[in-house]
């Protein structure tokens, strides 16, 4: 099973009670923050041992108390007890998603070999906005391996337009 399985319901279930309680910025905040604190390498050495999970979850919300209401706490205390914080990661990614979907906006992902300039960005992300009828949020990378060319992903969707990405289809046809 893998850690977006595992983190979908929980994804789910944070993302209702936050439209419930028209929270949604709020526990995004939260869940960043967790996040945030499970990323800390003396915290991941600190869940990777055989704690409790009343210790666990008592350490998480002795840490960032003041931030968390009775729903967050009752988060915690759940993915102490079912061992859940190495998908955290995971669960965030999906709020992330359920909140963008909610907005009605599309997350696009373009990668370059290069720094592009900034209108060539522009065009990039109007043309996609054309063409999905739809606001986007716009996620910029930069990846020399790529050689030349740009990658575009939508949700699961790859659209690979790299060089790299030529070659290798080329040496497909070819039987290399």
């Amino acid at each position: 099973m893998s850690f977006d399985t595992i983190a979908r319901p929980y994804a789910e279930a944070i993302f209702s009670i936050a439209i419930k309680n028209n929270a949604i910025m709020k526990w995004k905040k939260i869940l960043i923050l967790i996040n945030q604190i499970i990323a800390c390498k003396n915290v991941q050495k600190f869940l990777s041992g055989s704690l409790s999970p009343n210790y666990l979850s008592s350490f998480f919300i002795s840490v960032i108390d003041e931030h968390l209401d009775k729903y967050s706490k009752n988060l915690i205390k759940l993915l102490a007890y079912n061992q859940r914080f190495k998908v955290f990661g995971n669960i965030l990614k999906q709020f992330l998603k359920l909140e963008a979907s909610h907005h009605k906006i599309i997350i696009v992902q373009l990668t370059s070999a290069y720094i592009l300039k900034k209108d060539e960005v522009i065009k990039i992300r109007f043309l996609l906005e054309e063409i999905l009828s739809s606001k986007i949020k716009f996620i910029y990378k930069i990846n020399s391996c790529i050689l030349d060319g740009i990658i575009i992903k939508i949700d699961d969707q790859i659209f690979d337009f790299s060089i790299r990405n030529h070659l290798k289809q080329l040496s497909l046809a070819l039987n290399f």
